[in-house]
C-alpha cells in the first residue's frame, strides 16, 4: 500500500483556506533554523489553520487569547477567522521574538487587531481582563498547572481551550523534551474542574477544554 499524504488530502478538501498566512509559517521555520537549536519557534502545521474559523463558528468568538506567539502565524489565523472585528491578545517571552512579531504583523496590516504582549504567561496572564471567547496555549508546558486558575476567569461559559504541546506525555519521540509530570497534572486539573469539559485528541495530542 502507499504511504498517505495527509497534509496533501486536507489540502485538496479545504483549498485556500490553508495557504492563509502561510508566509508567517515559512518565515518562523527559516528564524528557527537561522537561529539553531535553542531557537524555539514552532509554529503549528497550516493543516491545522481550519480550526480558527471553525472555532469562531462555534463560539461566535471576538476575542482571541494566545500563550506563546512566536513570529504571530497562529494569532494572523485568529484575526483572519474572527472578522475585521476580532481582537487578538498574543503572549510571547522573548522580547526578539515579540518584536520581530510587531513588526511582521504591522506589516499585514494586522497592528490594530493584534496585540504583542511581552513577558511568561504566568507573570501577564493575572493583568489580563477577559472574558476571551477561545484561548490557545501552545507555550512552555511546565507552566501549564500555573494557568488553570486563570483560564476560569479570563473565559466564560461556551468558551474554547485549546491546549497544544502536549507530546511529551502522549508520544516516545516527545519524552526527550521532559515535562511530563507537569503536563499531566495540567490535564488532571482540567478534566476535574467543574468549570470545563475536557477531550484530548488523539495524533494531533491536542485538548479541548470547554468551559460550562
Amino acid at each position: 500500500m502507499l504511504p498517505i499524504d495527509t497534509d496533501a488530502e486536507l489540502r485538496r478538501i479545504f483549498g485556500a483556506s490553508l495557504r492563509q498566512h502561510v508566509d508567517l509559517y515559512r518565515r518562523s521555520n527559516a528564524h528557527r533554523e537561522s537561529h539553531g537549536p535553542d531557537c524555539d519557534v514552532y509554529p503549528s502545521s497550516p493543516s491545522q489553520a481550519a480550526l480558527w474559523s471553525f472555532l469562531v463558528a462555534v463560539t461566535r468568538g471576538r476575542r482571541f487569547l494566545e500563550v506563546g506567539c512566536g513570529l504571530g502565524y497562529t494569532a494572523a489565523l485568529m484575526a483572519f477567522a474572527g472578522g475585521p472585528r476580532a481582537r487578538v491578545d498574543t503572549i510571547e517571552a522573548s522580547p526578539d521574538h515579540a518584536d520581530l512579531a510587531e513588526r511582521l504583523l504591522a506589516k499585514k496590516g494586522l497592528a490594530k487587531q493584534i496585540r504583542v504582549l511581552r513577558g511568561r504567561a504566568a507573570e501577564v496572564l493575572p493583568a489580563l481582563r477577559g472574558p476571551y471567547d477561545v484561548v490557545f496555549l501552545d507555550g512552555d508546558w511546565w507552566e501549564y498547572p500555573s494557568y488553570v486558575s486563570h483560564l476560569v476567569h479570563l473565559t466564560r461559559p461556551g468558551s474554547i481551550v485549546v491546549t497544544a504541546n502536549l507530546f511529551t506525555l502522549f508520544t516516545e519521540w516527545g519524552q526527550e523534551f521532559g515535562g511530563k509530570d507537569h503536563a499531566r497534572r495540567y490535564l488532571r486539573a482540567m478534566v476535574r474542574h467543574p468549570r470545563f469539559r475536557t477531550y484530548i485528541t488523539r495524533g494531533e495530542w491536542h485538548a479541548y477544554s470547554v468551559r460550562v
